[in-house]
């Protein structure tokens, strides 16, 4: 382990449809606004959400564009971190009880570079100007376990 600062990790939902463009721009106000929350030299950004949406294309241009690692989480991933969201859904229910996609990938990702697991959302979901995208971002408690 490191005592280098935890990586933002920005857990990303959004719709078949949405373009680069609009994750992109959900990223960037993400980013923007954990910057306000908790300032300071990181490493780069991590990008996280369900399986299916990390392998997509849009997904997978934005980290290119960014020089981002995606982490691909899997159901159980997702729905362990369920009951820690702030937001509920209401018109997608992918997770257990309406859990925020973005928040829930945020948390779960930041929960593996946690010493414990502990992971802490600083920014609740957002949603993006096109409404085709959400983020949200977590921390690691303490200190980041070194990436892969």
């Amino acid at each position: 382990m490191t005592d280098t600062p935890s990586p933002f990790i920005i857990g990303l939902g959004f719709r078949a449809e949405a373009s680069p463009e609009s994750l992109d721009a959900v990223l960037g106000a993400a980013i923007a606004a954990a910057m306000a929350k908790a300032p300071g030299a990181r490493p780069p950004p991590v990008l996280a959400s369900a399986t299916d949406k990390a392998e997509s294309p849009a997904m997978r241009t934005l980290a290119a564009r960014h020089g981002l690692t995606i982490l691909a989480l899997d159901a159980a991933a997702l729905a362990a971190q369920a009951q820690n969201v702030t937001t509920r859904e209401t018109r997608v229910t992918r997770l257990p009880a309406g859990a925020s996609l973005c928040e829930a990938a945020a948390l779960a990702a930041a929960a593996q570079y946690a010493p414990w697991g502990e992971a802490r959302l600083i920014v609740p979901r957002m949603i993006g100007a096109d409404r085709m995208a959400t983020a949200a971002v977590a921390l690691a408690h303490s200190t980041q376990k070194d990436f892969p």
